[in-house]
């Protein structure tokens, strides 16, 4: 089958991010269209991905034209999040395979609404929960599933970014936490039944409007208590990491991405090195894995368990919801 024509709605930092990992390492995709309101912003990542592929990119002036490009058999939605929903139903409705970033709308009645028109009509959409492709948390959801250390007792997330000039209380919640939900959704296979949040102290780092830090505490449906310190505004790197307190031992996941064991009163050494910037510095394997097995999907037509769906999507959403109506 020839490569999987792809175009990429917004091409900021995750956008951009996207398409440099498809031409860069991944097999059977290339892209050929973008859409970004900033036109030399995308004439720039056109030329720069275009010398490398020897693929000529359309640039578009709007969502709709791209979705119906002839050249674009695949489309990956990297705009703001309350535009997800209006250009995911565009997508479906062209029959255009589609990987969605996370959240599916920063609304639970929106996420529902787009949810249904997806399922209705057919197409195949994925969720960028990129962190179930992650080398530490796939490794980290192996040792809970071995039984080697007994149940899960509380699951403790860190979750700060360095700068977010335009981040919201609320989407620290589901623009970011929203992340924590889903992977622990992941690592368990259970549903959040709580959610609450308590204000830290506020950072001058960041707009007054916005508190910032905060905490949020969960339960799942079987007694797992999550607690995730989420910081918009750290300024001192990017730093995600998490903590699995099982029965018998300790699995924790570094800022780093290195999965430590401590179990048998044994303590692992942590490693030492320079934080990332953003995400896309911490995630570069997850997002390429995240690739490879959405165009395998498309190629074979055999749906990786790992991609996330739109219902996986509404249950993220659930849980964000439950946190910001306790705000």
């Amino acid at each position: 089958m020839s490569d999987i024509r792809v175009g990429v709605i917004g091409v900021g930092i995750m956008g951009a991010g996207h398409a440099r990992y498809i031409t860069d390492s991944v097999d059977g995709a290339v892209v050929t269209a973008f859409f970004d309101l900033d036109a030399a912003r995308m004439d720039a990542l056109a030329k720069e991905l275009s010398a490398k592929s020897g693929a000529t990119i359309n640039m578009h002036s709007s969502v709709d034209a791209l979705v119906n490009d002839p050249t674009v058999d695949a489309v990956i939605i990297c705009s703001p999040d309350g535009l997800h929903p209006e250009h995911l139903e565009l997508c479906v409705k062209a029959k255009k395979p589609t990987l969605c970033e996370k959240p599916l709308a920063p609304r639970l009645e929106d996420a529902k609404k787009i949810a249904e028109i997806v399922k209705s009509s057919g197409v195949p959409v994925a969720l960028g929960f990129m962190r179930r492709f992650d080398p530490g948390y796939v490794q980290m959801k192996k040792e809970i599933q071995s039984g080697k250390y007994g149940e899960v007792i509380q699951i403790r997330a860190v979750s700060r970014n360095v700068s977010s000039p335009g981040a919201t209380t609320a989407g620290m919640i589901s623009n970011s936490a929203v992340h924590e939900f889903d992977i622990a959704r992941w690592l368990l296979e259970e549903e959040f039944t709580t959610v609450s949040v308590a204000y830290a102290k506020k950072t001058s780092h960041a707009n007054p409007d916005i508190q910032d830090a905060i905490s949020i505490l969960a339960h799942t449906e079987s007694g797992v208590l999550m607690t995730v310190d989420n910081c918009a505004n750290s300024t001192y790197g990017y730093d995600v990491r998490v903590e699995v307190l099982m029965q018998n031992g300790s699995l924790e996941l570094n800022n780093l991405g290195d999965l430590t064991i401590s179990f048998g009163f044994e303590l692992p050494g942590r490693k030492a090195g320079r934080l990332h910037d953003n995400w896309i510095g911490r995630f570069t394997d997850a997002y390429i894995g995240e690739l490879r097995a959405w165009v395998a999907s498309i190629k074979d037509g055999a749906v990786n368990p790992n991609l996330a769906t739109v219902d996986d999507g509404i249950a993220a959403s659930i849980a964000c919801e439950k946190g910001i109506a306790s705000l």
